[in-house]
């Protein structure tokens, strides 16, 4: 009779055992999948700053180029792009385009940039509205558009990519009017009022102004 409680206990003893393996075993296969999951979401974060980083570098560059006049030539037809001295960017009309501050800047990115001309080749009656104080109403001229398109990517440095486009509205002179130089006070506008002053020297040019009037990234709004 005793032998057989002492059979008994040591069969509850490797009931014990085999339940206590199976429960680390799911312990252990729970912790990996939760490691798993964290390791994911620290990839998917990494890679979201990455591609921020790669935007803000786009739009700065971007920002930048439409801040000097001289990038925009107006005697060129719609299509014509002005595109930097470099022998590795095709399709260029023009190879005008000077390194920007901020290109320069953005080690590890294979960066292009450029700036075409848009339809129509010239706006008429085209509508902003001016800096409150400047204006107490809506202006309209006769502008030509352009895009600022910049493309970074950083793959092959396991960098983000980024790909936006600025539009631009540059105001010309109309038929007629006596050209005049921008003055040293000249601001770069928003085309919703709110830009603000421009610290750059424009260019002594027969426009009087440029607008900012539209973001945008072609792989989500295509225009």
């Amino acid at each position: 009779m005793r032998s057989q409680s002492i059979f008994a206990i040591k069969g509850h003893h490797g009931s014990v055992l085999i339940l206590a393996l199976v429960f680390t075993l799911m312990l252990t296969v729970i912790s990996s999948t939760a490691m798993q999951n964290s390791m994911l979401q620290l990839r998917m974060t990494g890679n979201d700053q990455l591609s921020h980083d790669a935007y803000y570098r786009a739009e700065a560059i971007a920002d930048e180029l439409s801040q000097n006049l001289g990038n925009f030539l107006f005697d060129s037809e719609v299509g014509h792009s002005n595109c930097p001295l470099d022998p590795k960017v095709f399709d260029c009309d023009a190879r005008l385009l000077p390194v920007p501050m901020s290109a320069a800047t953005s080690e590890g990115y294979e960066i292009n940039y450029r700036i075409t001309r848009q339809s129509p080749l010239l706006w008429h009656h085209f509508h902003v509205r001016d800096l409150q104080g400047t204006a107490a109403s809506g202006s309209s001229f006769e502008a030509a558009i352009f895009e600022v398109d910049v493309r970074m990517d950083g793959v092959k440095t396991r960098r983000g990519s980024a790909h936006v486009v600025q539009g631009v509205a540059v105001r010309a002179l109309l038929s007629g009017d006596i050209p005049s130089l921008p003055r040293k006070d000249s601001v770069l506008y928003a085309a919703d009022g709110t830009g603000g002053r421009d610290s750059s020297t424009l260019s002594p040019m027969p426009i009087r102004a440029l607008y900012r009037i539209y973001w945008r990234e072609p792989s989500i709004d295509p225009f």
